[in-house]
C-alpha cells in the first residue's frame, strides 16, 4: 500500500490552532490542536515516540466512529487485555466538552463491570 492508499495519520499537537509559527499539515497528516495532555494520557514506546494512552486514545475516538464502530473498539481492546474501563473514565473526565461525550459514557457504562 502507498501513503496515497493509507488512511490519514492523526496527530495531537499541544497548542492553539491560531498559533501562527504552524503551518498546515502534510498531506495524509491530521492535526489535532489539544490542550497540554496529561501525563496519565500519554505513553512513551520503548523507541522514544510518544504516543496517546490506551484509554486516551479510546476518548478520542469516539469523535471520529459511531457509537457501533466504537463498541467494536471497546471489545478488541478488551480481548486484547488492553481495556481499563477506569483508566477510560478518569481519561474522559480530564477532556473538554465535546458532542460524542453522551455516546462514549454509554459505552464506557456497557462496558464497566457488572453490566455485562
Amino acid at each position: 500500500m502507498s501513503r496515497d492508499d493509507a488512511a490519514p495519520i492523526h496527530v495531537a499537537v499541544a497548542g492553539s490552532g491560531d498559533d501562527p509559527r504552524t503551518a498546515t499539515a502534510p498531506d495524509g497528516i491530521v492535526i489535532h490542536r489539544v490542550p497540554v495532555l496529561h501525563p496519565d494520557d500519554v505513553v512513551t514506546l520503548p523507541n522514544g515516540l510518544r504516543v496517546t494512552s490506551v484509554a486516551r486514545t479510546l476518548v478520542d475516538l469516539a469523535e471520529e466512529m459511531g457509537r457501533e464502530e466504537l463498541r467494536e473498539t471497546f471489545e478488541t481492546a478488551r480481548r486484547r487485555d488492553l481495556l481499563d474501563i477506569e483508566a477510560v473514565r478518569v481519561s474522559r473526565a480530564r477532556v473538554e466538552w465535546r458532542p460524542s461525550l453522551a455516546m462514549l459514557d454509554e459505552v464506557i457504562d456497557e462496558f464497566s463491570p457488572g453490566t455485562r
